[in-house]
């Protein structure tokens, strides 16, 4: 089977990183790193989840991207303390991608959807501030961050975001079906239009809008014949990443993928 090196599995798979590992050497494919091990293990350090992450993918060869640390994690809030540990995430996240060659990062934006008052602002003005220094890293180094939308109800927000950055190495990620959960008013395929040339990083799985369900590609309400027949017939050409967490969703939503796609 011919590798595509634009289609990876998530690492959350397998119930270990090792065994989504094999899974994605048996099936040819590359592998999203996700929930690093340094985040819920007291007293592990950065050294420490780099050298775990190197043993758990020796032997693969096959392209390698890194989902950041995310539970929590809001790098624009207002509590400055908070704030800092986020930040220090972030950065771990990026050491650890950087050392596993990783050419992708991908980071949530953390925002919540509070509307009180100025929240919005605030919101945007911390995260701009902050992600203006931190992609410095990423251009001196040659790997692209990008933002992926979770709460988010339209693709203006993330664009914005985007924009005021203003780097060539952000691009943006679209979760699918976080879009068909939290943006009931607009669809995949508008997210897709409005990102563009922009659009470097796809999270494809599936839901019935109630539940972030995280299923195979048919299971659910979104029409992947759909959006990847419309992928397939424009000029955006971004990685798609399966973020399913059984091997039977996975091995089904290949032979999707690759039905439509090829």
């Amino acid at each position: 089977m011919k590798n595509n090196k634009k289609l990876l599995i998530s690492s959350s798979a397998k119930k270990t990183i090792r065994e989504s590992v094999l899974l994605a050497k048996e099936l040819n494919t590359g592998i999203e790193i996700s929930r690093l091990p340094i985040y819920k293990t007291k007293g592990l350090t950065v050294a420490d989840t780099i050298n775990i992450l190197k043993s758990d993918l020796e032997g693969f060869n096959n392209r390698v991207t890194v989902h950041a640390m995310f539970s929590d994690i809001n790098i624009a809030g207002q509590d400055y303390l908070l704030r800092e540990i986020a930040e220090q995430r972030c950065y771990q996240s990026y050491e650890v991608g950087k050392a596993l060659d990783a050419d992708t990062i991908l980071y949530h934006t953390g925002n919540k959807g509070t509307k009180h008052y100025g929240s919005i602002e605030i919101f945007k003005k911390n995260f701009i501030s902050f992600w203006k220094e931190f992609i410095k890293e990423f251009e001196k180094a040659g790997i692209i961050a990008v933002i992926e939308n979770v709460f988010e109800t339209e693709p203006q927000f993330c664009l914005d975001l985007f924009e005021k950055i203003g780097s060539p190495n952000l691009k943006l990620a679209l979760d699918a079906g976080h879009v068909n959960l939290y943006a009931h008013d607009t669809t995949v395929t508008e997210w897709i239009k409005a990102y563009g040339d922009n659009l470097h990083h796809l999270h494809i799985h599936n839901n019935f809008r109630t539940n972030d369900d995280h299923s195979n590609l048919e299971n659910g309400t979104l029409d992947y014949n759909e959006i990847l027949t419309m992928i397939k017939n424009s000029n955006v050409n971004p990685s798609f990443v399966l973020e399913m967490f059984t091997e039977e969703d996975i091995r089904k939503s290949v032979e999707i993928f690759n039905k439509i796609m090829y």
